[in-house]
């Protein structure tokens, strides 16, 4: 009967150890859930701060118009607006490194909106930089059929359009008034304005 009582209680001395063990890694280790909100919430600050603000960046010479020039394919019934942009070193840091990307968008001039049925273009998520390159186009392409007076007033007026720039959030950072006067963008002579 000794020997019963003596076996009892080296179970127990055992049952209490293992037992203590437990509840010390459970206070030791987070539960995953913990884990996993952290490696989320990680995640969202990391992502934070890869987004650079582009606001009162985009303006000349940081950001210039090279380029604004109108094609009609009567073929292919497509309106072309092809613009030529550079950026400067600073402006392709943020756009490389970061999650940051810029959206632009073209104004129609009011005299030609009644021919485009429309008073601006689709938003034109603009190319990723890369190698260093500075130079860089984008092209709006609209589906219309015109006649050859609406092109004619269409070339007539393309001193009317006007270039909205919008971030990653889609909020409008910058506009350039008067796309086709940026070509042969001079700081000192030119007489263009650059809003926000």
């Amino acid at each position: 009967m000794l020997k019963y009582i003596w076996v009892m209680i080296f179970f127990l001395f055992i049952l209490t150890a293992c037992q203590s063990d437990n509840q010390t890694n459970n206070k030791q280790a987070p539960p995953s859930s913990t884990i996993s909100e952290r490696a989320v919430n990680h995640a969202n600050n990391e992502s934070k701060k890869q987004v650079q603000s582009l606001e009162n960046k985009l303006v000349p010479p940081n950001f210039s118009i090279t380029l604004f020039e109108m094609n009609y394919l009567e073929d292919k019934n497509e309106l072309l607006f092809k613009m030529g942009y550079e950026i400067n070193p600073e402006i392709y840091e943020i756009l490389t490194k970061g999650n940051q990307e810029i959206h632009f968008i073209l104004e129609y001039p009011e005299s030609i909106v009644n021919i485009l049925n429309e008073s601006h273009s689709d938003v034109i998520i603009a190319e990723k930089p890369s190698n260093n390159y500075s130079k860089y186009q984008v092209t709006f392409t609209k589906k219309i059929e015109l006649v050859e007076a609406e092109v004619a007033k269409i070339k007539e007026n393309i001193t009317g359009f006007n270039l909205l720039i919008a971030d990653s959030e889609k909020d409008i950072i910058s506009q350039f008034i008067d796309l086709y006067g940026y070509n042969q963008y001079n700081p000192e002579t030119s007489n263009n304005t650059n809003l926000k």
